[in-house]
């Protein structure tokens, strides 16, 4: 962390100097200050530099940096920046092209998942709140079952327990069935969008 720290802080200090070196020691010194904003926590700029980062290697054709495919790595910690931002629309647009790129990017691709799987569509969110609902109702009925049932309606006990196993049950049901959906959908989604650029990559 002490050793990050410092590179950002040599960086931002002559943050005016830098790009007036040769372009290989600008490229070298522009990496090490955004990885280092990356493993110091600082996202935001990390997404800034980042950006100017890619833009770089673009413009200079750098695909492979010290023995790293630096397009890559770029791209998927611009990804879990954003997700660590809760921005997780942009880490999936970002994952998934860098997929288009390498399909075979497994790294990316269980990171796709968990990016969409922090997506909560609005089916989801119903079957949540139904969730909420159901426990709180299964907490008033056994409030009203000890209050009132067992020591004024007894005859009703049966009925009211019944009624609260339901209840309850009803929710967890609703609660792993909409979690299990979820998940098999963001499987299925991601899965058919590797298929589908693998098989664009073989054209």
């Amino acid at each position: 962390m002490q050793e990050h720290l410092s590179i950002v802080r040599f960086y931002e200090a002559y943050e005016k100097d830098i790009p007036r070196l040769a372009f290989s020691e600008y490229f070298e010194l522009l990496i090490a200050y955004a990885d280092a904003l990356f493993e110091v926590g600082a996202y935001q700029s990390h997404l800034k530099m980042v950006d100017i980062a890619i833009e770089a290697s673009i413009l200079n054709n750098i695909k492979f940096y010290n023995g790293k495919d630096i397009f890559a790595e770029l791209l998927f910690k611009k990804a879990a920046s954003c997700h660590n931002l809760m921005q997780y629309r942009e880490a999936e647009h970002v994952l998934r092209e860098l997929l288009k790129i390498n399909p075979y990017h497994e790294l990316s691709t269980r990171f796709l998942k968990r990016c969409l799987r922090q997506q909560k569509p609005s089916w989801l969110r119903h079957a949540q709140a139904a969730t909420i609902f159901l426990f709180l109702m299964s907490a008033l009925i056994i409030a009203v079952e000890i209050v009132f049932v067992r020591g004024l309606f007894p005859e009703f006990t049966s009925t009211i327990e019944q009624s609260r196993s339901t209840t309850f049950l009803l929710a967890c049901f609703i609660f792993a069935g909409s979690d299990l959906g979820h998940r098999f959908l963001v499987n299925h989604d991601v899965n058919s969008f590797i298929a589908y650029c693998k098989e664009r990559k073989q054209r």
